[in-house]
């Protein structure tokens, strides 16, 4: 009876010692467990306040960076392009045509001495029908009034014939002044349009300057959220 009871003695005392063992293995076994995930948790947290350190030193570089370039236009300029489109009246560069002013007539032109001229007519005439024998009759009286229409006639062709060359000429200056002023507006007109693309470009890198840097900053901004988030991930991970 001795014999079996000490062998159920040893066998119970190898199994305790068994168990034991594997007690000690299994602690062991999550010591180092705990103790490779705190190691983890260790290095992903300097590797988070790494990526405060470089989001900060982005952020800053990006700030130095457009601080210092800065652009070609600026805010005064989107304010000066917006006055100078609203401002913008196409009828301030169409000259205003008024209407051709002209008060002559013919009778300005006919020859100052015409009363004379006509007068000298009908005496050299009557001379001539003295000398012909003609007297002051019927056929002298004839002459002469043939003669003072002829010339009277002649006399105001003349005098038409200046009178629509003047008027010619005073109309082609009014052509010439209307051509001249609306190709002047036209010149300011041009010159405007310029300016004012020229100014819509300067406003235009103005808006160009700040669309980039808010872009940039918006980008560190995703990078840095990325970066949290794949943090948080593994951070909840080894728990």
């Amino acid at each position: 009876m001795a014999a079996p009871l000490i062998a159920a003695g040893i066998a119970a005392g190898a199994s305790l010692a068994g168990a034991y063992m594997s007690s000690q293995a299994q602690k062991e076994a999550a010591a180092a467990e705990r103790a490779a995930r705190q190691a983890a948790a260790q290095r992903l947290r300097a590797q988070g306040q790494i990526t405060d350190s470089e989001y900060k030193t982005i952020i800053s570089q990006i700030d130095s960076y457009y601080n210092t370039r800065g652009s070609l236009g600026s805010e005064q300029d989107v304010n000066e392009y917006k006055a100078a489109i609203q401002g913008y009246n196409p009828e301030d560069y169409v000259y205003d045509i008024k209407d051709f002013d002209y008060s002559k007539s013919k009778e300005d032109f006919l020859n100052p001495y015409y009363s004379k001229i006509m007068s000298d007519t009908a005496q050299q005439i009557q001379h001539s029908a003295a000398g012909a024998g003609l007297g002051r009759g019927t056929g002298a009286a004839l002459n002469i009034a043939k003669g003072t229409t002829e010339k009277s006639d002649e006399l105001y062709r003349t005098a038409m014939q200046d009178y629509q060359q003047d008027r010619n000429f005073a109309y082609q200056q009014y052509q010439d002044a209307i051509t001249n002023n609306q190709n002047r507006l036209n010149a300011l007109n041009q010159a405007n349009q310029y300016k004012t693309t020229l100014q819509g470009n300067l406003a235009q890198d103005y808006y160009n300057t700040l669309d980039a840097r808010q872009s940039d900053l918006m980008k560190a901004q995703q990078d840095r959220m990325a970066a949290q988030t794949s943090y948080s991930t593994a951070m909840a991970g080894l728990y």
